[in-house]
């Protein structure tokens, strides 16, 4: 547990931003041969509620450099404002990237110096809250502010702060439509192709409704809407409930 605070000591400030679709976008792709040979790409985005099936093959190889990147102007402006503030915040950029310096060069060329980028070199949602929960265990940081476009990367790291009720804390999620909705490849969500393909047939507005429409989650016993619920894992019991809404 972190050292305890006194009527003297002053909180230590842990921020860490998530690089690719939280901070930036990039023309980076992940590669993926199945075991028959067929080959397809994944965004950062779709990447992250992907789930391997055996015998594929993954190249990360465009992750070597950042592609033609844009800035995600709002958090890009907070990490900024962050960096060049004298309050005593540790800022880091953790990435499951492999490389760091590709990133920490693009920064550096943007004129950001005080901060550190950490490549995990794994996409796992438990490294990140690893990570992050060592900084707060060994290092005494109790006051964490975590952003990731990702929703397994922020529950996973919800889940583990909670062992720590005394610590200030502030975990955000970076919503992006790349996330809300799986494409009809993605077999991984356990439906047929023919299924999701009519559900694409909709109209965009048609099927934003859908989408956007709340349901219970069994779990918690809180609206969540269908979106969002279709990300969770497909054995989840939200899942299940959001599935019957779009098929």
């Amino acid at each position: 547990m972190p050292l305890a605070r006194t009527l003297f000591s002053e909180d230590k400030k842990l921020r860490v931003f998530d690089f690719d679709d939280t901070l930036v976008k990039t023309n980076s792709f992940i590669y993926v041969t199945d075991k028959n040979g067929k080959k397809s790409k994944l965004t950062p985005g779709q990447y992250a509620v992907y789930k391997e099936k055996p015998g594929d093959v993954m190249d990360y190889s465009d992750f070597q450099k950042v592609s033609n990147p844009k800035l995600i102007k709002g958090y890009f402006e907070l990490l900024k404002r962050m960096s060049v503030s004298d309050s005593g915040r540790t800022i880091y950029i953790l990435t499951a990237r492999s490389a760091y310096k590709p990133v920490y060069d693009f920064i550096k060329q943007l004129g950001i110096r005080n901060l550190h980028v950490v490549a995990l070199g794994d996409a796992n949602p438990e490294k990140k809250a690893d990570w992050i929960e060592a900084k707060v265990r060994d290092e005494g940081y109790d006051d964490v502010f975590f952003v990731d476009d990702s929703l397994p990367n922020v529950t996973a790291v919800r889940k583990r702060l909670k062992a720590y009720p005394n610590i200030k804390q502030k975990i955000q999620h970076v919503k992006s439509k790349e996330h809300d909705v799986p494409t009809p490849t993605q077999q991984q969500y356990g439906q047929s192709s023919q299924k999701w393909h009519d559900f694409f047939k909709k109209t965009p507005k048609e099927r934003d409704a859908i989408l956007n429409k709340k349901i219970k989650n069994p779990d918690t016993n809180k609206d969540i809407k269908i979106a969002s619920a279709l990300r969770y894992d497909k054995d989840s019991k939200v899942y299940k409930v959001a599935i019957q809404q779009i098929i």
